[in-house]
């Protein structure tokens, strides 16, 4: 991936809806300091920015979908990384903006300049148009032909009520506090990245991150 021609770092903030989808059984063992359950990860995550700017430039209301892939536990690296950025941001600025931050240019709070570090392969942003439902456990993103996710709560299989489960992590960098679930679909399909891990593990949270 090109660098961005943003000649500086800017203050950046974003609050934003969190949907994360994963290879893992329920929970994500990744969580509790042990090594994913299949012995590598892939992810399909989504933010929906809620209020959000780079400096100036206000990035309200955008998507950003992350597909990520590592051979072996996120800390050993090797890692690939595809951005999906919301079609409709027409203006180059905020799309240089958007590539910063989640790629970890930006630096700050956050998942991001902390996985930077993980990556070998950097794949080029695509600006599409993203599909997105924001609910909570039951939340959905795709993009066509390409990603689709769907998630869904946890439901007792002995009363048939949806289960309440949460997971609280006070020193968590990525969420401090997410409702629990599991992918009803989890798939994406390029040349570069192709998975399909539906029935596994997923998180709803509301994020906030600032940079430096």
């Amino acid at each position: 991936m090109e660098s961005s021609s943003t000649t500086q770092i800017s203050t950046w903030y974003l609050k934003a809806d969190y949907v994360e989808t994963c290879n893992c059984d329920y929970g994500c063992p990744c969580n509790f300091d042990a090594f994913p359950t299949n012995g590598f990860c892939r992810a399909l995550v989504l933010y929906h920015i809620r209020e959000g700017n780079y400096g100036d430039i206000k990035l309200d209301g955008l998507d950003v979908v992350g597909a990520y892939s590592w051979p072996k536990a996120i800390h050993e690296g090797n890692g690939t990384m595809q951005l999906y950025i919301t079609k409709n941001t027409a203006d180059n600025n905020t799309r240089h903006a958007l590539v910063d931050i989640f790629s970890g240019k930006a630096k700050g709070e956050g998942p991001f300049a902390l996985f930077a570090g993980t990556f070998k392969y950097f794949l080029e942003p695509q600006f599409v148009d993203i599909n997105v439902k924001i609910d909570g456990k039951k939340s959905s993103f795709s993009v066509s032909d390409i990603i689709d996710v769907q998630v869904e709560s946890f439901i007792n299989p002995v009363t048939g009520e949806e289960q309440d489960t949460k997971i609280q992590l006070p020193k968590g960098f990525i969420w401090k506090l997410a409702e629990a679930a599991k992918t009803k679909i989890m798939r994406i399909t390029t040349p570069s990245l192709n998975f399909d891990h539906s029935g596994k593990n997923a998180f709803y949270s509301v994020v906030e991150y600032r940079g430096p």
